[in-house]
């Protein structure tokens, strides 16, 4: 509360939940009417924007086009057996902003928050995750603080090939998963939908 403005409110409660999880997510629930702006909308945004110059510590899973034919793999990187909830992004079309490519890790990141604190699932039972197909962003390309692939975004068959290795991968280690695809960019996710509902 004595942080100057949101995103230090925001970024004071990342520290927190960097340091004490479980001291995190209490108070999530205890203030969850004053938190729940400051962990998603509408701050998430700014927040997503700045992502790369404030990362401190990965949270959740980033799957990369540079990992391809690898994912079945790499869903056993992650330490929990009972993952209920991924949420899941490609970053190119976060809350009107546009493509911030793998900073849109902070939408999964932040929604997932609020299922634990509002909804009740524990939070070793979420993931949040990235698929980083690269960023069409040219201020991002440029970017010393960007932190994903520095290539034009994947686009047709390659694209859909990746997204088709992770449902496979997820579902082969978690088969009632339930995967909420968030900020795709339309093109993309009206044909996500209509394979994968």
């Amino acid at each position: 509360r004595l942080q100057p403005d949101d995103v230090a409110k925001n970024l004071y409660l990342q520290e927190l939940h960097n340091r004490n999880e479980t001291l995190y997510h209490r108070v999530l629930v205890d203030n969850i009417e004053e938190l729940a702006p400051l962990v998603y909308t509408p701050t998430v945004g700014i927040v997503c924007q700045q992502f790369g110059y404030q990362f401190r510590k990965s949270r959740g899973m980033y799957f990369s086009r540079e990992d391809k034919g690898l994912f079945n793999t790499m869903v056993y990187n992650w330490p929990h057996n009972d993952v209920h909830v991924i949420v899941v992004t490609d970053g190119s079309r976060i809350l009107g902003l546009g493509d911030l490519g793998v900073h849109g890790m902070g939408i999964p990141i932040g929604k997932l928050a609020l299922y634990c604190a509002a909804g009740g699932i524990a939070p070793h039972r979420v993931l949040p995750v990235t698929i980083d197909v690269g960023t069409d962003n040219k201020t991002l390309l440029n970017d010393f603080d960007y932190i994903g692939i520095r290539k034009p975004r994947l686009q047709g068959k390659e694209y859909y090939e990746i997204i088709d290795e992770f449902i496979q991968a997820v579902f082969a280690r978690w088969p009632s998963v339930v995967v909420q695809f968030e900020d795709f960019e339309t093109s993309k996710a009206v044909p996500l939908l209509e394979k994968y509902r």
